[in-house]
């Protein structure tokens, strides 16, 4: 596993990691868990379950390894804010300082802190059978956020999820902490390590704002060039003034206005 992917998960090291494609394009982005016995816990950011499965198993060619998803027996409780580690170690009443597995009352689970992140960011990992009691626990000191609600705190924060970013340079959305330029070969890894040394990165991501829904993809500008694309947007304004999106433009023309669609 670990000469697939992009960062280094051997180790017994608990980290989030990429998996590329031959040309260097993000295939996957997911968690890894080393904290369970002899097994990793995979956890992809796919919307389709199988995509990881399949992925990994086009690539792994001589390893003895078995995939089996259990994803029907765990859930994810994504959370974050200022001070919220603090936060957690008042609840739990532990000094939470890593990731690491968590035994409260009669269950258990698994906190991940997410550092690729650029903000205070953990995953809670639980079996579903336990995921009300957690609920209860959490629901008296962290406020639940709206899907858009998210996705509005998202774009402003530049977080990327999975089906946004598939098929992009990981460099060009600034995704260096999910890259080891230490460990050795990974797919991709010579046009990753191309890009980092001869600073071949064209486009950044970036926030973009709009007085009127983003209805296409690519960015122009007046002379209807090609300047970079929408990743993602929001499809009303939450509060009634500009549009909210995100996407890659190129570097000359980050501070330049450019158009949307043809």
């Amino acid at each position: 596993m670990n000469r697939i992917t992009t960062n280094d998960i051997s180790e017994n090291q608990n980290t989030r990691t990429l998996l590329l494609d031959d040309n260097g394009r993000i295939v996957d982005d997911f968690i890894v868990i080393n904290s369970y016995e002899k097994h990793k816990l995979l956890i992809s950011d796919s919307s389709e379950v199988s995509d990881l499965e399949n992925q990994i198993n086009k690539y792994i060619i001589l390893e003895d390894l078995n995939i089996e998803n259990i994803s029907s027996s765990y859930e994810r409780i994504s959370a974050h804010g200022k001070g919220l580690i603090e936060l957690l170690s008042e609840i739990f009443r532990l000094n939470i300082t890593e990731s690491q597995n968590i035994n409260y009352e009669d269950f258990s689970f698994f906190i991940f802190f997410d550092k690729s992140k650029t903000l205070e960011w953990i995953d809670i990992i639980i079996q579903s059978n336990d995921i009300y009691k957690i609920k209860n626990i959490l629901s008296n000191y962290i406020s639940n956020i709206s899907d858009i609600e998210f996705k509005n705190f998202r774009l402003n924060n530049l977080i990327t999820v999975l089906d946004e970013i598939i098929g992009i340079h990981p460099l060009e959305l600034s995704m260096k902490k999910l890259i080891s330029f230490d460990k050795g070969c990974y797919i991709g890894q010579e046009v990753v390590a191309r890009m980092d040394t001869y600073n071949k990165i064209q486009r950044k991501l970036v926030t973009i704002t709009s007085d009127y829904p983003f209805e296409e993809k690519k960015l122009r500008t007046k002379e209807s060039n090609n300047v970079g694309l929408i990743l993602s947007s929001l499809s009303k304004s939450l509060d009634n003034s500009k549009f909210l999106g995100i996407g890659l433009v190129k570097n000359k023309e980050i501070n330049n206005p450019v158009l949307c669609g043809d």
